[in-house]
């Protein structure tokens, strides 16, 4: 037994909450000790928000590698409370300003945004007593960590990914959510999920989108200069990305796609000139050997140009890594953000239309 725990313990928090969804009463016992073994709080990254040029906002959680005090279906089951901490970063270090959110409400934090004097909140709620409920949610909180609304945005099982802003003050969250395609609900796929919610919080529309009821998830969005929208995901093995308009409306999409190797969009840039910047990872495990990739597509949809780059090859990195920005800066020069998990390190690459790398910098979280 105690061989299973340690090689159980190797793994993410995220496949074993996922592996125990499908395991029988014994095996939920054992992930019940796991828990309460792995509930020593740490601070682990959450997103980076880009401000403007070399000015970005670092977010991380201060919380259990595990979300739950025990595991699903037991009346003892409870959240544990989260503290946030937001911190000004830019390539050259970390700053020592910090703004401190206490016990934010939600099960599970994605993305973290500063919005003047408060900050939205994207993730998913769970119904703690069933498996298969989540709930694609948004939340404002103030200064001081109090919850001023939050709200449900999804129809099923659901999750949110990102957000964006509106021109009228409101917020547009993308995410997926599981549509059932048969009455019996024997059959069903995750379809790309964006909701509009205005700035009292209050929920305006729910809307899906797929390619022939096939599977796609959404993963970053972005404004567009006509008030539309653009939402990055992935379909199938290829990466997706498409506009909609004010009113949920798909204008055009286009795709990206190597072959042999699936692709899915991560974050994209609106460079306010000719179009949007698209940084994507073909393989999708963050390994040292994945190709991430970098392409742009004008405003009518076209693409212009794509161009690959091996993260972990130039940063001499045999981990995990994590995509989160791209920021164009100049007609050719890119800058590339992301993760490196288990170093608690964020990097900083600046790179050419040619993929050539022009500068690189490594951050310590723990500095």
């Amino acid at each position: 037994m105690k061989r299973v725990l340690v090689l159980l313990v190797s793994f993410s928090m995220t496949y074993l909450n996922s592996y125990a969804d499908n395991t029988d009463a014994s095996m939920q016992d054992m992930m019940k000790l796991l828990s309460k073994g792995l509930s020593k709080k740490q601070v682990m990254p959450v997103n980076i928000q880009l401000l403007e040029k070399d000015n970005y906002l670092l977010f991380q959680r201060n919380a259990p590698l595990n979300r739950l005090t025990v595991h699903y279906g037991s009346e003892e089951t409870q959240k544990i409370p989260t503290n946030c901490i937001g911190r000004p970063i830019s390539s050259s270090g970390l700053s020592k300003e910090i703004d401190i959110l206490n016990n934010i409400e939600m099960l599970k934090i994605t993305k973290i945004y500063k919005d003047n004097n408060k900050y939205i909140v994207v993730g998913y709620e769970q119904n703690m007593t069933s498996h298969s409920t989540h709930q694609a949610a948004i939340m404002a909180v103030n200064q001081n960590g109090k919850t001023l609304w939050k709200t449900i945005v999804g129809t099923g099982k659901s999750y949110s990914e990102a957000m964006v802003q509106t021109s009228s003050n409101g917020y547009m969250i993308v995410g997926h959510d599981f549509i059932w395609q048969s009455a019996d609900k024997s059959r069903g796929n995750y379809h790309v999920m964006v909701a509009k919610v205005n700035q009292k919080g209050e929920k305006v529309w729910t809307k899906h989108y797929s390619l022939d009821g096939s599977f796609a998830k959404g993963r970053n969005i972005e404004k567009t200069n006509d008030g539309g929208f653009i939402i990055v995901g992935e379909t199938h093995s290829k990466a997706w990305i498409f506009k909609i308009d004010a009113s949920g409306n798909k204008v055009w999409e286009t795709f990206f796609d190597t072959a042999k190797t699936p692709d899915r969009a991560y974050a994209v840039h609106n460079n306010r000139q000719d179009g949007y910047i698209i940084l994507g990872r073909s393989n999708r495990s963050g390994l040292i050997g994945d190709k991430s990739w970098i392409m742009k597509v004008n405003y009518s949809g076209k693409t212009e140009w794509n161009t690959y780059f091996e993260i972990g090859k130039l940063f001499e990195m045999g981990q995990l890594f994590d995509l989160q920005t791209v920021n164009q800066i100049e007609p050719d020069e890119f800058v590339v953000t992301g993760f490196l998990p288990f170093s608690k390190s964020i990097f900083f690459m600046n790179i050419d239309l040619d993929a050539g790398v022009m500068s690189k910098n490594i951050v310590n979280l723990e500095q």
